[in-house]
């Protein structure tokens, strides 16, 4: 494997296809252009190709934030005019909303946007002999939405965010305690300390953009490496090293910006074919920094528990390559990759990421206009490719 020609390759198809469709926010026709594009492309090298069509209502993963700010600032007038049970019940319902759409990941607003089509894509290449097993090497090819707090005082995102979700819970306990207790300087209290938070909660109404990123880094170039590392494979094919018995499927989902709702879409119509062969889910994200690679054990706010296992085995992989690699769980309100959508259903699969993974330490490029190509790590994606091959080929000779 000359892997200096495959990651020169990943690096210029994914600049030629920024190029060629922008920004790809799911739901948009760049990005159902950008899956098409994948599809012909990967006709080229593989046994079987196949686009799958979903629909996700653009805007809901996020929506949330206007619901959290409006519930608050309503809730703080009805408080003003004592009607402390509104303003609880508002509150507790600004919260479940928050935990069940962004911390579980959960559908429970989205009939409130509009639906819009998303589309999949996804190579299968089989393997000389009989299918032992099925490695799937996933990114995903729609960008995000630009985070202004990302561009604007990104060093204050973590006070910005989670500060404003504190004042929300604050704001619930001193309704709740002016409820039971008829006080007037503890009510007056209260509308000083709730009132203030007025100006940190509602900053977050323009907590993202109606415009979306290059997305290099987030994540085209991970669907660049699913797809190189496809057409390495087919390229085996009659020769000695082609996979005996390792079934290789490389797939781009839509839609991962959008609550993962690709990958979801994806389980759900092919659930019973991963279960029925042992399957091994590779995900790749945000390869920003060859020194920061590390493997996810958990998912989706750490709610959903990936293989430890396969994530252990990639490590020592890695460390045989001398290349340093931990693998850890991914932290509460620091969202989720698609691998999530394979752990739920048991599949093994984790996900490699190349930058800090923490709301204060991402890297500067991270949902900004300034995820260009040459953000993306060569070496990371270098790495990347190393650990994953020697992976499959481990896999296939058991």
């Amino acid at each position: 494997m000359k892997l200096e020609k495959i990651t020169e390759d990943i690096i210029e198809e994914t600049d030629k296809i920024i190029k060629k469709f922008g920004p790809r926010m799911a739901g948009t026709k760049a990005s159902l252009d950008t899956a098409d594009y994948l599809y012909e492309d990967a006709k080229g090298y593989s046994d079987s190709f196949h686009k799958d069509d979903f629909y996700i209502h653009k805007g809901a993963f996020l929506g949330w934030i206007n619901i959290l700010v409006l519930g608050y600032i309503v809730g703080f007038i009805f408080f003003i005019f004592k009607l402390e049970i509104v303003t609880v019940c508002i509150a507790i319902v600004s919260i479940i909303i928050l935990y069940l759409q962004f911390i579980r990941y959960l559908p429970i607003i989205d009939f409130l946007f509009p639906r819009k089509k998303a589309r999949n894509v996804y190579g299968v290449i089989e393997p000389k002999g009989e299918v032992k097993r099925q490695v799937i090497i996933s990114a995903h090819h729609d960008s995000a939405p630009v985070f202004n707090f990302f561009i604007h005082q990104p060093k204050l995102y973590g006070l910005r965010v989670t500060g404003s979700i504190a004042f929300v819970l604050i704001g619930l306990v001193l309704a709740i305690v002016n409820v039971f207790i008829k006080n007037d300087i503890l009510y007056y209290a209260s509308i000083g300390v709730i009132g203030l938070g007025v100006l940190l909660v509602a900053q977050m109404w323009f907590f993202r953009s109606n415009k979306a990123t290059p997305g290099a880094g987030d994540n085209l170039a991970s669907t660049q490496i699913a797809f190189q590392m496809g057409k390495y494979y087919y390229s085996l094919k009659g020769t000695e090293k082609e996979l005996k018995h390792t079934r290789i499927i490389f797939a781009s989902f839509d839609a991962e910006e959008e609550g993962l709702r690709g990958a979801r879409a994806f389980v759900k119509k092919h659930k019973d074919e991963l279960l029925k062969v042992k399957t091994y889910v590779l995900n790749i994200e945000c390869l920003y920094d060859e020194n920061a690679l590390f493997f996810l054990t958990s998912d989706i706010n750490n709610s959903v528990k990936l293989s430890d296992d396969l994530a252990a085995e990639l490590v020592d992989i890695a460390a045989k390559l001398n290349v340093k690699t931990h693998k850890k769980p991914i932290a509460v309100l620091t969202g989720g990759t698609d691998a999530g959508e394979f752990g739920k259903i048991g599949v093994e699969a984790t996900t490699i990421m190349g930058m800090p993974w923490s709301n204060d330490n991402r890297s500067m490029a991270y949902h900004t206009p300034n995820d260009t190509i040459d953000k993306v790590s060569k070496k990371a994606v270098e790495h990347t490719i190393n650990i994953f091959h020697n992976f499959i080929v481990s896999k296939d000779q058991e």
